[in-house]
């Protein structure tokens, strides 16, 4: 019986922290989206790391 309580602990836990990584995505944890004058090679450079975030967030 206390196996069955561990185990529903444990996917309780990852579930909720799955929701709290989801709320921090979309508060505005990323930075601003670029603007008209900003260098393309930052543009890229953002866009590079918000995806390697985003596959990081997903495993």
């Amino acid at each position: 019986m206390p196996a069955i309580f561990e185990l529903l602990y444990k996917e309780f836990c990852r579930a909720r922290l799955a929701e709290m990584r989801k709320q921090l995505l979309l508060t505005g944890k990323h930075p601003e989206l670029p603007q008209a004058g900003d260098d393309p090679e930052d543009v890229s450079r953002m866009d590079a790391q918000h995806e390697a975030e985003m596959k990081r967030v997903r495993k």
